[in-house]
């Protein structure tokens, strides 16, 4: 099981799922750049955001889930930081429900 957590990039190692960084099949975990800074400037919510990123996790392609679940434990990396809202939390609650014998929450 992959115990899963998040961090903000620069404080911890992982995987950075960023729009603005993110590398290879991890890019798979971004969100948009639309979603990004239409929060951050107000113009979409915070639910809004949660619709349009369920839709990404939705097409993530399996090969990513298994490469996730293959880590003992795996931090999610952005720049937002702890205590805000964020695309990485999205991850981790969408990996526990849809496969809670693969991956635990472990923030």
């Amino acid at each position: 099981m992959t115990i899963l957590r998040r961090a903000q990039i620069g404080k911890a190692e992982g995987i950075d799922t960023t729009v603005k960084s993110a590398k290879g099949l991890w890019k798979a975990f971004a969100p948009t750049w639309a979603m990004v800074m239409g929060v951050k400037d107000g113009k979409i919510s915070e639910t809004q955001y949660t619709e349009q990123y369920s839709d990404i996790l939705t097409n993530v392609k399996a090969k990513v889930w298994d490469t996730l679940a293959q880590h003992e434990h795996a931090t999610l990396l952005c720049y937002c930081r702890d205590g805000w809202f964020c695309h990485t939390h999205l991850i981790i609650e969408y990996a526990v429900r849809h496969w809670p014998e693969r991956f635990c929450d472990g923030r």
